[in-house]
């Protein structure tokens, strides 16, 4: 790379040109040349650059400014809101940016409509501290006709005991905008009428703008307004003094009392079921323990007045903050305010159930070093059920209870974690005096403060448990609504910039998973429970459909709704995970085969699977294929390969395929073939939609961008692809290839040049990436497709044109022969 940046800054072209197909050729130099080659490509082709830059972003994951190439190449090409979701996802691990930010801000000016784009950049303003995107997002904001005319953003710096900020007139830049100050009951009217550095370094005034008030003495709120009574950003301000922790007042052990501090601001019905949850279980746990309920100045009148009547009747100790001071600062005060008691994170959108607090505290206390507890949930993060850190549907109160009952009875034992969760966090006194309280100073209003206090006890020796013999069901996202985006990118980028190592550990403890075993211990209690359980009574865990069909196959699972079988070879083990659509959580549980195949067979006897289909048979684990003998079930084929035609001296292939009650072949064309090798064999005659024939007039103008549409495990095949790469740098062909998987020929065919890999993005569909990437058409050279020919699939997936070898199966699958490609093929 240093030869070509010579040869580049003495405009020696041809010799930097030359160089850099060089480093594309070494691995170490591949992802940098990538970004240069994206440079060269962006203002003439920039599907090509989008190719180039979103693979040295995938090498590359940690540089910001080639997610923001990445974006630009999708805006250039008009992929508005492929361009908007890529840079939000990069700007959420690199929130602080410019180049991202500047490019997404752009992103979202063109995609988002106007009330959004709005909202987005008043709730980002305060956030904003560089000349440069401040003076994007205010021209922005001045171009929208029901924009807010006046602006601006205060806040407190409690070091210096001042209120500063900023306020302007976007329709009046040269006039100081009237403004309006309240605190202890006195109003007074100002101006914003000083300097401001980052309005004058954004070109707006530079004489006026400013705002600065002293508060020698801190009062509970400062309330800035505009004249109109519009409140600036920030406003009120929680001109206060910092929090002090109170001195440690000792502990008495396992024996001492626990605060559960459940904080309130929005949600009426989420947080009287949450209160009235943990009232109705108070009775059923024997740890003394109060319900502080943190009223956080709610908007809701009815929610106040609710729980006003529930203190008067000394259900609840409430404490009424006079204004909004957000999650962290409400939490300090509250642990504080019991300097010797155990407390509990409870949040508001939380149900709890029986003993639940014991079953807690026993954890807790189970080992001196242990500083905080989490419970299982279906939305909580590490300790997430089924899925590990996934969101899933808050069960009803009478399923939690099934589900807690059955983890109690259960009880597994505790498992250590990295970190806990806010939504119910069990944390003792003697950690919280080492540790300390949350940081309120450096985190905003909420999000990841529980992970900063976890990785901080973690550094001191601390450790923190799962408990897997108590559920608490979590809807998640009730106070904070569509604000969590920006807190969580702001605080994480502190996180990080805090403990640099947490991120690698985080991600090696989902890697290992330790938490799985006590998962599958609660979903085979489920099963098990099933099994008492009458046939009427089973239903009832069901949806309505109750017969099902099992669907085996290879690779990840199928959707929660059907019931499916998928097996995966890793290493020299295999698995196999079923999936079923229990309720109120699916069911999904592995079993390593063929050492727990009889605990398959029993699991499988206990749902109501009424047939099998197989959907894939190569490298398929042979017990599986003896599963309807043993369940007395029948079974059909769908054929997505040729496995049923091969020679295997270990599985009677032939002979399962005569017993199936039906075969389907996915082309007509098979159908002769089939019969001859299985006579005796169900086979369903194919049925197609008229298939749709690429107009030759339009392959003429076929855009050069071609996806692979074969696999590339066949070295015959591939030998026909990398012959095709090496014709087209012989004769110059204007062609890009891209590769949808990796393979073994994979890094050959990219030596060429010619052969890319199609970008990997999180949370992008193929066809999605492919149109990112220009694909005009997918291409396929096999000269006998079977079965397995994917190559019409992945057409009708992307809605592109199919060019292949003319044959039958060809014309079936309606593809345009090889000669109406504007380019010969002859040699490949």
């Amino acid at each position: 790379m240093d030869i070509f940046h010579r040869h580049r800054q003495a405009n020696e072209h041809s010799l930097a040109a030359t160089a850099l197909e060089r480093a594309m050729q070494i691995a170490e130099y591949r992802p940098e040349a990538l970004v240069w080659k994206g440079i060269a490509a962006l203002p003439q082709t920039p599907d090509l650059a989008f190719i180039y830059f979103a693979n040295a972003a995938q090498a590359l994951p940690d540089r910001a400014d080639i997610h923001a190439l990445v974006g630009r190449s999708l805006l250039a090409q008009g992929h508005l809101k492929l361009a908007t979701r890529y840079l939000t996802t990069a700007w959420k691990t690199h929130p602080n940016d410019l180049a991202l930010r500047m490019t997404l801000w752009q992103a979202r000016s063109q995609s988002e409509a106007p009330a959004e784009l709005r909202r987005m950049i008043l709730a980002h303003l305060p956030e904003i501290h560089t000349a440069q995107e401040l003076s994007q997002v205010l021209k922005l904001l001045a171009t929208q006709t029901d924009a807010p005319g006046k602006v601006g953003v205060v806040r407190y710096v409690p070091e210096q005991r001042v209120i500063q900020g900023w306020a302007i007139d976007l329709h009046n830049l040269q006039t100081p905008v009237a403004l309006r100050l309240e605190a202890n009951g006195v109003s007074i009217d100002t101006h914003a009428s000083a300097p401001h550095p980052l309005l004058s370094a954004a070109g707006l005034p530079t004489t006026h703008g400013g705002l600065r008030v002293n508060v020698p003495n801190p009062t509970a709120a400062v309330h800035l307004h505009f004249a109109d009574s519009t409140p600036l950003l920030g406003s009120p301000v929680f001109a206060m003094q910092a929090f002090v922790p109170p001195p440690a007042a000792g502990g008495r052990g396992d024996k001492q009392p626990v605060d559960v501090l459940i904080p309130v601001y929005a949600g009426l019905d989420e947080t009287l079921e949450c209160i009235n949850s943990a009232l109705e279980a108070r009775k059923l746990n024997r740890t003394p323990h109060r319900l502080v309920v943190v009223e956080d100045a709610t908007p809701l009148p009815a929610l106040a007045k609710a729980l006003r009547v529930l203190a008067s009747k000394g259900k609840i100790t409430l404490v009424n903050n006079a204004v909004n001071l957000g999650f962290i600062r409400s939490m300090n005060r509250a642990m504080a305010l019991s300097p010797s008691k155990d407390v509990v994170w409870l949040n508001a959108d939380t149900r709890v159930h029986g003993n639940w607090l014991d079953r807690l505290r026993q954890v807790a206390y189970s080992d001196v070093s242990i500083a905080s507890v989490t419970p299982f949930t279906n939305n909580g993060e590490l300790m997430s059920f089924p899925q590990s850190r996934a969101s899933h549907p808050m069960p009803s109160a009478t399923a939690q209870a099934q589900l807690d009952d059955l983890a109690r009875q259960t009880d597994s034992s505790p498992v250590e974690i990295e970190t806990g969760c806010g939504f119910c966090l069990y944390i003792k006194r003697s950690a919280l005096d080492q540790v300390g309280y949350l940081d309120e100073v450096h985190l905003a209003r909420g999000y990841g403060e529980e992970t900063d206090w976890c990785l901080r006890a973690r550094s001191l020796g601390w450790r923190h448990m799962g408990a897997a013999n108590v559920f608490v069901a979590h809807q998640g996202g009730i106070s904070f609504g569509a604000e969590k985006t920006l807190r969580v990118a702001h605080n994480n980028a502190i996180l990080r910039k805090r403990y640099p190592d947490a991120s690698a550990r985080y991600n090696a403890f989902c890697l290992r998973d330790p938490i799985k075993p006590v998962r599958d211990q609660l979903q085979r209690a489920r099963v098990a429970n099933l099994a008492g359980l009458s046939t009427a009574a089973q239903k009832a865990f069901w949806s309505e459909q109750i017969a099902q069909t099992l669907h085996i196959s290879g690779g990840d699972a199928h959707s929660e709704s059907v019931f499916s079988l998928a097996w995966r070879h890793e290493h020299h083990r295999v698995w196999a995970t079923l999936q079923a659509p229990m309720r109120p959580l699916s069911l999904s549980l592995e079993f390593e085969l063929p050492g727990q195949y009889e605990q398959l067979l029993e699991t499988l006897r206990l749902l109501p699977v009424c047939e099998i289909q197989y959907e894939q048979l190569t490298r398929c684990p042979t017990e599986l294929c003896g599963l309807p003998s043993l369940l007395g079930l029948p079974y059909r084929i769908i054929c997505r390969d040729d496995r049923l035609l091969s020679q295997d001296d270990t599985f009677d292939w032939q002979r399962f395929a005569c017993a199936a009650a039906a075969i389907q072949l996915p082309w007509q064309a098979l159908q002769a073939g089939y019969a001859n090798r299985l006579p005796d064999a169900a086979l369903l005659p194919t049925t197609h939609a008229p298939a749709s024939v690429a107009d030759p007039v339009a392959a003429a103008t076929l855009q050069r961008v071609l996806l692979i549409g074969d696999s590339l495990s066949r070295p015959a095949v591939a030998q026909r692809w990398l012959s095709l790469a090496r014709q087209a740098i012989r004769e110059q062909l204007p062609l890009i290839l891209l590769a949808k998987d990796d393979g073994p020929w994979l890094k050959a065919l990219e030596a060429t040049g010619v052969v890319h890999r199609l970008p990997l993005l999180h949370d992008f569909s193929l066809a999605e990436r492919a149109r990112a990437a220009g694909c005009g058409a997918v291409l396929s050279l096999d000269d006998a497709p079977g079965a397995d020919w994917n190559a019409p699939m992945l057409a009708e997936t992307l809605a592109v044109p199919l060019f292949a070898n003319p044959g039958a199966v060809a014309t079936e699958a309606g593809a345009s022969a090889l000669t109406s490609l504007p380019f010969s093929v002859s040699q490949a």
